[in-house]
């Protein structure tokens, strides 16, 4: 009888600490999203990253949390000029210092072309799995850039899934909890 009560005890506590775990997950997933980064600089070359940041954030927002190093000019009223991405662009004083500049692109739904952003990179705030884009590129008369970013969906951008490292250790030590809950019961049972 007492055997039962232990065992019972080592299984609710293991099914506890499972909910627990699997409830934490969730709520730290719902606070976060994934947003895929495309950027092409004026040499041709491409960054390609999936970034993580609050679920408000912006696009400015994803450029200051990416790997790139970022210089951006606040002209106040909500407009923020990008001035550089790395070494392609003007400083931050001299934000178009030259023909070129940085467009800003969203990947169109069906994930085949980039339609330019109908807001600056502090006015947009991405969606979960939505990948934005940055060109280096010239104008034409109308002011349409004239390079865009190479395509990429979300899907071509994410790494390969891992669990997250709070929940694989989370995970490990419930197991290794029942594991020397059964070791417990086995010695006494002898």
């Amino acid at each position: 009888m007492k055997r039962q009560v232990l065992r019972m005890a080592a299984v609710l506590l293991l099914a506890v600490l499972l909910g627990s775990l699997l409830i934490g997950t969730a709520v730290a997933q719902g606070s976060t999203k994934r947003v895929g980064l495309v950027v092409r600089f004026g040499d041709g070359t491409q960054h390609l990253e999936v970034v993580t940041v609050p679920a408000n954030a912006t696009a400015l927002d994803v450029l200051n949390a990416s790997a790139l190093d970022v210089e951006t000019k606040d002209y106040g009223g909500g407009f923020v000029a990008l001035c550089r991405i790395n070494a392609f662009g003007c400083p931050a004083n001299d934000c178009f210092c030259q023909a070129e500049s940085w467009a800003f692109w969203l990947l169109n739904a069906s994930g085949t072309d980039w339609d330019m952003a109908p807001t600056g990179i502090a006015a947009y705030t991405p969606a979960d799995r939505e990948v934005i884009g940055f060109s280096w590129t010239g104008w034409d008369a109308s002011w349409n850039p004239l390079v865009k970013p190479p395509v990429y969906t979300f899907e071509q951008l994410q790494p390969p899934a891992e669990v997250p490292e709070p929940a694989t250790l989370a995970l490990l030590g419930s197991g290794l909890l029942a594991l020397g809950g059964y070791v417990g019961l086995r010695r006494r049972a002898r």
